[in-house]
C-alpha cells in the first residue's frame, strides 16, 4: 500500500510539474512578472550631524517609481554612500537644501562632479533652498560661490558633462505661506519656513500617486506649527533629532533642535503616519529607548531610527 501510494504521488507530481512548465509556455511574462516598484522610496546616505561618529551627514535620495531623481541635502559621506550602494544618479535633477550648514551641504560639489562624469548629455538642476540672513548666504549666492565664474569650483561646470543650474531662493520667515515649488508629470514639491537658530531653514514635502513623505530639516520648536502644516496626513515624517528632553543636552541646543517629547506631539497634530528619527546625535543614539517613550507620551504611530543606507518604501496606510 505504501508502495503504491509513492507512484501514485510521483505521478502526480509529474503530472504537475509538466503543467506548470506548460503554464510558463503560455504565459512567459507572468512567469517573470517583476515586483511592483514603490512610487516613493527614500534612501539614507546620512543620518548624522556635525560631529564625526561614524555616520555621514544628513542627505537623503528619494526615488520615484525606482528612479533616484531628488537630493535632499549633501552633508560629509553622501558622495561615499551613493558608491556604496552603486545608486545611478544620471536622472537626479532636483536638489533640495534645508539649510547652509556644512553637515548638510558640503558634499554637494562631489555629487556634481559625479553626476557630470556620468552624464550622457547636458544636465539641467533645479535648486531649491533658503534666502540669506545674517552669515548665511542665498541659497543662489551659495550655488555661485561653488560653480559661478571665477569662484571654488567654476571648472566644475564643464569638466564633465555641461552643466546649468535653476536656483530658487525660499521664504524665509515663519508667516511665510507654504509653497507649491514642483508640480509635473503627478510629482509635487512643497516646502515652507521653519526656524533654527540664526541659520535660515525650510522643510519639504514629496507627495506622488497618493503618498507623500516630509522633510523636518534641523528645527527648533518655535517653527512646529508650520511643520505640522506641511505634514498634515503624510505618510511619512523624517523628523531630525539632535537632543534629548530637557534638561539632558546642553541649553543652548535647544535653540536650534526640537527635542523628543516635542517631536511626539507634532506627529500626533499633522496625523503623519509614520516617524522616522535622523541626524542622530551620539547621546541620543545612546538613549533611544528613552527617545522613544518620550514620543510615544504623544504619538502611537510607528518610530524608528535611521541608519546609513537604509531603504524606506513610501507606501500608504492599508485601507480597513
Amino acid at each position: 500500500m505504501l508502495g503504491g501510494f509513492k507512484a501514485v504521488r510521483s505521478d502526480s507530481l509529474k503530472s504537475l510539474l509538466m503543467l506548470g512548465l506548460a503554464l510558463v509556455a503560455l504565459f512567459p511574462a507572468s512567469a517573470r512578472a517583476t515586483p511592483v516598484k514603490p512610487a516613493l522610496e527614500v534612501v539614507v546616505l546620512g543620518s548624522g550631524g556635525p560631529r564625526a561618529f561614524g555616520r555621514a551627514g544628513s542627505s537623503y535620495i528619494v526615488l520615484v517609481e525606482g528612479t533616484p531623481r531628488i537630493l535632499v541635502d549633501a552633508g560629509p559621506g553622501a558622495f561615499l554612500r551613493i558608491g556604496e550602494l552603486q545608486l545611478d544618479v544620471e536622472k537626479v535633477d532636483t536638489v533640495l537644501l534645508t539649510h547652509l550648514h556644512v553637515d548638510h551641504s558640503s558634499d554637494l560639489p562631489a555629487f556634481l562632479n559625479d553626476r557630470a562624469l556620468t552624464s550622457d548629455g547636458p544636465v539641467e538642476y533645479r535648486i531649491f533652498g533658503p534666502d540669506g540672513e545674517g552669515v548665511f548666504p542665498k541659497t543662489s549666492r551659495f550655488i555661485d560661490l561653488l560653480v559661478g565664474d571665477g569662484n571654488a569650483f567654476a571648472y566644475q561646470k564643464t569638466f564633465g558633462a555641461r552643466e546649468t543650474f535653476t536656483v530658487r531662493d525660499l521664504a524665509i520667515r515663519l508667516d511665510a505661506p507654504l509653497t507649491k515649488i514642483v508640480d509635473e508629470n503627478g510629482l509635487v514639491v512643497e516646502e515652507i519656513a521653519t526656524h533654527h537658530g540664526d541659520c535660515p531653514s525650510v522643510a519639504y514635502r514629496i507627495s506622488y500617486k497618493g503618498v507623500t513623505v516630509v522633510f523636518s530639516g534641523d528645527m527648533d520648536a518655535s517653527a512646529l506649527a508650520n511643520l505640522v502644516q506641511l505634514t498634515k496626513n503624510a505618510d511619512l515624517l523624517i523628523f531630525n533629532c539632535a537632543v534629548l528632553d530637557p534638561p539632558d543636552s546642553p541649553p543652548q541646543l535647544y535653540d536650534l533642535h526640537t527635542p523628543p517629547g516635542k517631536i511626539g506631539q507634532a506627529a500626533r497634530d499633522s496625523g503623519v503616519k509614520s516617524l522616522l528619527l535622523s541626524h542622530l546625535a551620539p547621546d541620543v543614539e545612546g538613549e533611544q529607548e528613552a527617545v522613544r517613550k518620550s514620543i510615544r507620551a504623544s504619538y502611537e504611530g510607528p518610530v524608528a531610527f535611521a541608519t546609513d543606507k537604509m531603504r524606506v518604501a513610501v507606501s500608504p496606510p492599508l485601507r480597513k
